[in-house]
């Protein structure tokens, strides 16, 4: 083993004025001559050479000791760091002590640390001593450095260690940030970020200070923490220097012999002790200065080294426990809680909940790396932080910009929650839209896009009226020098003398005076103002009653009488347990929505600049019941995680329910930055039928969303609703767990509680909107209604008319019976029936085609010349029942209605709700039942085809007992939609006889309604039959060749039907024959021997026939009217055929027109012929 021990140093001489009488060590220090840059600056380490102290502070007069590894000779030198007229350091080792070379102690690597795979600790305290320098006891307190360098110049580790004077009571101690350096310090393969650790990111859960360390970059001393203290000993402040494990270990002892508590930089790694020990400093009068952003977040815990010698506090211990939520790691095997301070999952691990804002005034938000600039909007110009300084010139529109990086490359927020320090104010502000996925989403373990705010803060101490300041950014102190920044190196911030005045003015109020201030500032002095301003609240009045769930203005005045200004005016709405700022100062309001119905209270209270807290007024109201229109949420409300950071297409939804009925009037929802695309939104039933949808228009980039309905739904209550929205790009707002304790929102309107309706919280992945009908412990995804009232009635519904009307006749036979209401009724109470002359009810299905309007339609056709009783009851949509049934009655015609085909079950229009079934591709013949109501002709067959119902598809007319009537194939088919062949020959049917339509597919994929026919289906004259187990309907079979259908399943309708005609296709009323009448026109006689002859279907009746003779206008018409020409009408049963006579002849050139018309057996009509003539003088036949 070598062992170096360097020379003794010989204290320097110093000049007689900085270190006089008056002075203090820091100002006499930097009055020496420091070492050129280019001596001892190096921004990384690089080369062969590593080591590391085996303290990381030791006290002026002790030994530190190096552990060095080196494949070449070096020697060590020893810096301390401070201003030293602008050079940053001066050497401490003599040129003896510089000059000693050491010997090489390896060839190909250093020695080997001890590890421990399990946490993936790496601990060099194994190596041995090789070089130690005793620290003169002179000594100033300090950070120092020592460059380990090769003597071939191609290597070099600069090594920080403090110097502490535990005796010190100088105005400041500032304390390093040496645990954030050990967390970013990867030698041996992984740090607390990454690496070939165990964690399942690659983490270690333990690191060693017994490592060699590289200094440079963001999280070293020379990324912010090096100008810090470079400009407090420029300015001659009176400063000492701890270490992190020192004010961890000790600083119950060492803390309160000073003024104030500085920390700077990247603060981050914090251990319990630490906190307790500067927080008991601040309670017994110790100022804290925190220049300093990311501070106190994640919690540690010291443990011995593994070296062997089990020193203390060598080793640090985080787990990062917040990261389990992802499954990313552990939890601390000690049942300690080492993950974010701000995690509330630390209460369950036996840890008081501390939130970093307790100390510092604030809490981490934004993530880096980013350089954005501290802001200071002209209102906070008079705060007494900027006196002397052009900020306090401001006007009100204007805005000081501080350099860029002095708000990063991590920065904090004001977050008003229960720990927020009393009485804290603003001195700036600063709105960042952080769209490069640097946004805190949660505890401080998923990061995203959002809006953050950062806020200068100072706050008192309610104890012991300590002053406290928090920057809330890495970097402040990159407005206080000219010294590069080192990452990227050299690269130089220009000093503000804003901020430098600024920092003067803070220190100056925590009693702390330069020595040596630059010539460009201002001395500043300590506030003696005491006293906190005045509130006066002018509205609302004392003792008023306000709505739930709707803003309230509050507002006021407030004076300062102390010398000050009034800094911020807050507002209390939980009996003091949080406080929110109101909008301005000397004239203030806040906007309020209260969430809770009964007593409450409005407490306000205003601040100073001096950080005095005034007397609190107190104004008692009432909060009623919530007035509509009304949501489940205020606007106020805000999502736990605003960006879930899934960017899957989705429909998103919440189950509801009202006390009351009313009209849901549109659909809101809470959207983060990340949310984008076109949204639609929606409302469902409970069972998934959609009753309104629409766009969203004109959104904001974030926050609340509303969807006005093109028409209001009337909503039942104490029904379950689901209101949805579609999410193209996901981004979507969530909070876990939401709906899984209690319901959301108050009467009349709730989200329901997980349970209450199967679970709540609902959600769909799709490309498109759906029904959201997934549920995952309760998670509530910021989805929302707007609940009208106002439409609501008291009385029960008023049957205002019906048809047919009371005491009608000649009803048609297919017409359905209607009632009209004067306002919307319950359809699960409505009540319709229709009975026959002997009491009878008629089967038929009763629907709302409107609100207000319900329709029975019976499933066959009524009875001619019957008298029927219509009878109908009903609730409307609030409950008012109608206290007796409205009844009437009405008489059908005495003569069916005129069959006008062809004709079919189902118009063109009609489509199924599943076009092609999924899974059966299997060929199957499939079938409908029906009757006719009349005789006629069946010309052919027509189905709904999917688009994947392909092959040659055959359709088919078969007797009910499966006798095949007539079959075809269909041709010319279109992709999809209905389908229609003709057969080569109609056939006959019966009025009254049951026939089965049926096509086959021969690849399946058919359209298909379950349920369809467990009621009959009725086209006048053409009826599906109802689905009974004596004759079943929605008829298939399963095979390769057309089959007779004859199985059932679920009452399905298949969407095949037979084309209907009452006109036999080849014996319709047609014109002469060859051998009788060819010519248009007729003579003047009025025998037989010159008739216009037709032929009559087979089923027509012969007795039926009319014909009738029209004049037509003309120059004889006048004359011809006068004779009253009747047409004369013979016929012959054999043939079928009719011969019309004119009973007189008609003059010369007269137009007239003769009609024949006839009605079959069933008294339909059959198509007419007609003729338009001109009678003339001789009568012609064909020879």
């Amino acid at each position: 083993m070598i062992w170096a021990v360097l020379p003794q140093a010989i204290p320097a001489q110093a000049a007689s004025d900085p270190c006089g009488t008056g002075s203090n060590p820091i100002v006499c220090e930097n009055s020496k001559t420091g070492s050129p840059k280019s001596d001892w600056f190096s921004a990384n380490s690089y080369g062969d050479i590593k080591g590391f102290t085996t303290k990381e502070s030791v006290q002026a007069g002790d030994t530190v000791q190096f552990k060095i590894q080196s494949p070449v000779p070096y020697h060590v030198q020893i810096y301390r760091l401070g201003w030293y007229g602008g050079d940053g350091a001066r050497l401490q080792s003599t040129a003896a002590q510089a000059a000693v070379t050491y010997p090489a102690n390896y060839t190909t690597s250093p020695a080997s640390c001890t590890t421990k795979s399990s946490t993936g600790l790496v601990d060099c305290g194994n190596w041995p001593v090789t070089v130690s320098w005793t620290v003169p006891s002179d000594a100033v307190s300090g950070l120092y450095i020592a460059n380990l360098a090769q003597t071939d110049g191609d290597g070099l580790m600069p090594y920080p260690f403090v110097v502490r004077k535990d005796s010190s009571t100088s105005d400041i101690v500032v304390q390093t940030s040496d645990q954030t350096w050990q967390a970013y310090n990867d030698y041996g393969g992984q740090d607390m970020y990454g690496g070939t650790g165990p964690a399942p990111d690659g983490r270690a859960y333990e690191v060693s200070y017994n490592r060699p360390l590289d200094i440079g970059g963001d999280n070293g001393i020379y990324g912010s923490e090096f100008m810090m203290l470079s400009w407090l000993e420029r300015n001659g402040y009176d400063v000492s220097y701890l270490s992190g494990v020192d004010v961890s270990t000790r600083g119950d002892t060492l803390l309160e012999n000073h003024k104030v508590y500085l920390s700077s930089g990247h603060d981050e790694y914090w251990t319990q002790d630490q906190y307790d020990n500067v927080l008991a400093a601040r309670k017994a009068g110790v100022q804290q200065a925190y220049f300093s952003g990311n501070e106190v977040f994640w919690k540690t815990r010291f443990t011995p080294s593994i070296d062997g010698t089990s020193t203390s506090n060598r080793t640090m211990v985080c787990y990062k426990m917040t990261k389990m939520v992802q499954g990313n790691g552990i939890a601390d095997p000690s049942g300690t809680w080492t993950g974010t301070w701000m995690d509330p999952t630390s209460t369950q691990y036996g840890m008081d909940y501390q939130p970093p804002n307790i100390l510092t005034g604030s809490m981490f938000t934004v993530n880096g790396y980013r350089a954005d600039s501290i802001t200071v909007p002209g209102s906070y110009g008079r705060n007494r932080i900027w006196r002397d300084t052009s900020v306090a010139n401001l006007t009100s529109g204007q805005t000081a910009t501080f350099p860029a990086g002095t708000l990063g490359y991590e920065w904090d927020s004001d977050i008003v929650n229960s720990t927020r320090p009393a009485g804290a104010i603003h001195v700036s502000s600063t709105t960042v839209d952080i769209d490069d996925g640097k946004y805190r989403l949660d505890w401080g373990n998923m990061y995203g896009n959002g809006t953050a705010t950062h806020n200068l803060v100072e706050f008192r101490d309610q104890d012991s009226g300590a002053l406290v300041f928090g920057a809330g950014t890495v970097q402040w102190s990159w407005g206080l020098t000219n010294l590069p920044t080192y990452d990227p190196e050299d690269e130089v911030v220009t000093e503000d003398a804003r901020m430098q005045q600024a920092t003067v003015n803070i220190l100056a109020d925590m009693d702390v005076q330069p020595k040596s201030l630059q010539s460009n500032l201002v001395t500043a002095t300590k506030s003696t103002d005491t006293t906190g301003p005045a509130i006066t609240v002018t509205s609302p009045a004392s003792g008023v009653t306000v709505p739930a769930l709707k803003p309230v203005t509050i507002s006021g005045t407030a004076t300062d009488s102390g010398g000050g200004v009034v800094a911020r005016v807050e507002v209390s709405t939980d009996n003091g347990t949080t406080w929110n700022a109101a909008t301005g100062l000397a004239s203030w309001s806040y906007s309020w929505t209260p969430t809770t119905p009964g007593s409450a209270s409005v407490k306000v209270r205003a601040v100073d600049d001096s950080v005095n807290i005034g007397a609190v007024t107190t104004i008692p109201l009432t909060v009623g019941p919530q007035a509509c229109p009304c949501t489940i949420w205020p606007a106020t409300s805000v999502p736990g995680t605003v960006n879930a950071g899934d960017g899957s297409s989705l429909e998103l939804g919440v189950k509801i329910r009202t006390t009351v009925a009313g009209s849901i009037t549109g659909v809101r929802f809470y959207k983060s930055p990340a949310n984008t695309g076109t949204h639609t939104g929606s409302l469902w039933s409970a069972s998934g039928t959609r009753l309104a949808t629409g766009t969203f228009t004109n959104e904001t980039a974030s926050g609340w969303q509303q969807l006005n309905f093109s028409t209001p739904v009337t909503v039942k209550a104490n029904t379950t609703y689901v209101a949805s929205y579609f999410a193209p790009n996901g981004g979507y707002s969530y909070d876990g767990g939401y709906f899984s304790g209690s319901a959301a929102g108050l009467a009349p309107l709730t989200g329901l509680k997980s349970g209450t309706d199967g679970g709540n919280g609902v959600f769909r992945y799709s490309s498109t909107s759906a029904f959201p009908s997934s549920a995952s412990s309760g998670s509530n995804y910021w989805v929302d209604v707007v609940l009208d009232t106002s439409t609501a009635s008291t009385t029960p519904p008023v049957v205002t008319s019906t048809s047919p009307t009371s005491g009608a006749t000649g009803a048609s036979i297919t017409t359905p019976v209607s009632a009209v209401f004067d306002h919307a009724i319950d359809s699960d109470t409505l009540t319709f029936t229709l009975k026959d002359p002997n009491g009878n009810t008629v089967p038929g299905t009763k629907t709302l085609p409107a609100s207000n309007k319900a329709t029975f339609t019976p499933s066959t056709e009524l009875a001619l010349n019957t008298t029927y009783t219509a009878s109908v009851r009903a609730e409307d949509l609030w409950g008012n029942a109608m206290t007796a049934p409205v009844t009437w009655t009405f008489t059908t015609s005495s003569t069916p209605p005129a069959v006008t085909c062809p004709c079919t079950l189902w118009n063109s229009s009609t489509v199924p709700a599943t076009a092609a079934v999924t899974g059966d591709a299997n060929s199957v013949e499939l079938g409908t039942r029906f009757t006719s109501s009349a005789d006629g002709w069946i010309t052919g067959v027509t189905f709904y085809k999917g688009a994947t119902n392909t092959g040659t598809h055959t359709g088919s007319l078969w007797s009910e007992d499966g006798t095949l009537l007539a079959t075809g194939t269909f041709a010319a088919e279109t992709a999809s939609g209905w389908q229609q062949m003709t057969f080569a020959t109609p056939v006959a049917v019966t009025a009254g006889t049951r026939y089965v339509a049926s096509y086959h597919a021969p690849n399946g994929n058919y359209a298909v309604n379950g349920g369809y026919f467990a009621s009959a289906h009725q086209s006048y004259p053409l009826t599906a039959t109802a689905d009974i187990t004596a004759r079943r309907n929605g008829l298939y079979r399963y095979g390769a060749n057309t089959v007779f259908p004859n199985s059932s399943y679920g009452s399905a309708n298949y969407w095949v039907g037979p084309v209907f005609t009452a006109d036999d296709p080849s014996a319709s009323l047609t014109t002469a024959t060859s051998s009788e009448v060819t010519t248009s026109s007729v003579s003047h006689t009025a025998d037989a021997a010159g008739p216009l002859v037709v032929t009559l279907p087979a089923s027509a009746k012969l007795s039926s026939v009319r014909a009738t003779v029209t004049v037509l206008p003309g120059p004889t018409s006048a004359a011809a009217k006068k004779l009253d020409v009747k047409a004369v009408v013979s016929y012959n049963r054999a043939t079928h055929k009719v011969s019309v006579h004119l009973s007189s002849p008609l003059p010369d050139g007269t137009r007239f027109k003769v009609t024949v018309a006839a009605v079959d057996k069933q008294r339909h009509t059959v198509k007419a012929r007609s003729w338009t003539l001109t009678s003339k003088t001789v009568y012609k036949k064909k020879n």
